[in-house]
């Protein structure tokens, strides 16, 4: 397992963590895993209070699998987040009726700006919450409670060009927080 991503809630106001924990953390297996869905990295999700991550050590230097284990795309770069705020809308998945009624106006302003709205929409990069940028038809999980889960977090290879993960999408991540343990899902998007 490699880490991913690390948030602090002192950093990210707008993502409400669990009572009484304050650090989320992504890792995943930089392995191709054939039984996983379109074979991409296996994500694993924790949420953890900042003073028990203090308390077991910070790593000097990352963990990386032995050479030759892992799929170079699937292995990120060290970096730092700057998070900013950003109004995002659904791409591919506005809803029918909604996307019909603003059919003309979506047609006057990619005809006026020369860019296409399914590219506006949604910010295709490494990012918390918002609107997965799907590069393909949509796919949300659906917890076993039968609610659709909430896009939580997406890792895009976009800012990160040595990171490639297929021909363009990311690994998204989705939370139920209508069940107590959160479970959460991931899809690879390519």
């Amino acid at each position: 397992m490699v880490p991913v991503v690390q948030l602090f809630a002192r950093d990210t106001p707008e993502l409400a963590f669990p009572e009484g924990l304050d650090v989320l953390q992504l890792v995943w297996c930089p392995l191709i895993h054939p039984r996983d869905q379109a074979c991409a990295a296996l994500p694993k999700l924790y949420w953890r209070s900042e003073a028990d991550v203090l308390a077991t050590g910070i790593l000097r230097d990352i963990p990386a699998p032995r050479e030759g284990e892992y799929e170079e795309e699937f292995m990120p770069s060290p970096c730092t987040v700057s998070p900013t705020p950003v109004v995002e809308y659904p791409n591919w998945d506005l809803p029918r009726e909604l996307g019909q009624t603003l059919q003309p106006r979506i047609e006057e302003l990619e005809e006026r700006f020369g860019m296409e709205y399914t590219l506006l929409a949604c910010a295709l990069q490494n990012k918390v919450g918002g609107y997965p940028a799907w590069n393909q038809s949509p796919d949300w999980p659906v917890c076993d409670c039968g609610d659709r889960m909430e896009h939580l977090l997406s890792v895009t290879p976009e800012e990160d060009l040595d990171m490639v993960m297929g021909d363009l999408g990311g690994i998204y991540i989705f939370l139920c927080r209508q069940c107590p343990e959160l479970p959460y899902a991931h899809r690879y998007d390519c």
